[in-house]
């Protein structure tokens, strides 16, 4: 028989129903306002504030936790999101709020520091879940195919020397 030891308690996911106490912020995944819609809110550090499965950073929230271990981060440490807008506005598209459709996408999830500016001031952990930036990417199958003539440059995203222009959403 396993002992229990003193003051551990069973688990309690944001999939169970009603065992909160406060109220998190509601997620309506077809609003089309952010507002209307919620913050998707995975912290760790309040509990009351949680409406979502999983926590901020996904697979890299082990460092956080090593970071805590080795004492190099305050458990109650949340980021500065100066300067977090996207390099690219990308959407919203329609298919984006289609409250019948499986949510792989939070629309809003580059522009948390814009738009749940007033949840941040109050003191919510939300974090943004998409990262878009830009970048240019030297390849050289599409150099070759450049100086060979298989591709034409446009100048925008296809330059002559064969470098590409990007826009890369990290989700």
């Amino acid at each position: 028989m396993t002992q229990q030891r003193p003051g551990t308690h069973h688990i309690v996911l944001t999939s169970h129903p009603n065992h909160y106490g406060p109220k998190p912020p509601a997620i309506n995944w077809g609003g089309r306002d952010p507002l209307e819609r919620g913050p998707v809110i995975a912290t760790v550090a309040n509990a009351a504030h949680r409406n979502s499965i999983g926590t901020h950073s996904g697979s890299y929230a082990i460092y956080r936790a090593l970071a805590i271990a080795t004492g190099s981060l305050q458990s109650m440490h949340k980021p500065d999101l100066t300067n977090t807008a996207p390099a690219e506005k990308i959407g919203p598209f329609d298919s984006w709020f289609d409250a019948d459709k499986i949510v792989s996408l939070d629309p809003w999830g580059a522009l948390v520091s814009e738009v749940y500016k007033d949840f941040l001031d109050k003191g919510y952990d939300i974090r943004p879940t998409i990262a878009v930036t830009k970048a240019h990417i030297h390849m050289p199958e599409i150099a070759d195919a450049v100086l060979k003539g298989r591709l034409k440059p446009d100048g925008a995203i296809v330059t002559e020397e064969g470098i590409c222009s990007v826009t890369k959403a990290a989700i």
